[in-house]
């Protein structure tokens, strides 16, 4: 849970949605219940016992329209300190051969697209953008003035 707090902490700037007071309670049950399922993966990686980083993975269905399964990677943390000597790359491929494992065939991820450190080392490591979330504020779409006018465009 340390390792999510940093995790959360890393992203909390590039948020458009603000977080659930409940979600450090909500991820704990979260990583807990990985433990037990037999479709989902919780790995940490340790230098000298001290753990210094982490992910996740579990088994998914990416697309509506598809049968196929992939296992999702997620939290995905590697302490600063520990960057840059291959402990995101071995989590990574614990998690491909997890997947390897239960006959899945691809890994999925999510990142924010300012984590561009985060983006490189995907790339490096063999991943490709497949979709793009965007999101704008409803008033930038829709402005009120306009809606009070009654004009349309």
């Amino acid at each position: 849970m340390e390792m999510f707090g940093e995790l959360n902490r890393l992203q909390a700037s590039w948020r458009v949605f603000p977080t659930r007071s409940t979600l450090p309670s909500e991820m704990e049950r979260h990583y807990r219940a990985a433990l037990e399922d037999p479709d989902a993966l919780l790995l940490v990686a340790e230098d000298d016992g001290r753990v210094i980083g982490m992910a996740v993975g579990h088994v998914h269905r990416p697309s509506s329209f598809s049968q196929d399964l992939a296992v999702e990677l997620s939290s995905v943390f590697v302490h600063r300190a520990h960057r840059h000597r291959g402990a995101a790359r071995a989590l990574t491929e614990e998690v491909a051969r997890f997947a390897r494992d239960r006959g899945v065939e691809r890994v999925t991820l999510k990142t924010f697209s300012q984590n561009q450190e985060a983006i490189e080392a995907y790339r490096r490591m063999g991943f490709e953008p497949r979709t793009l979330q965007m999101t704008a504020p409803v008033e930038r779409l829709a402005p009120l003035e306009r809606e009070q006018t009654g004009s349309s465009g």
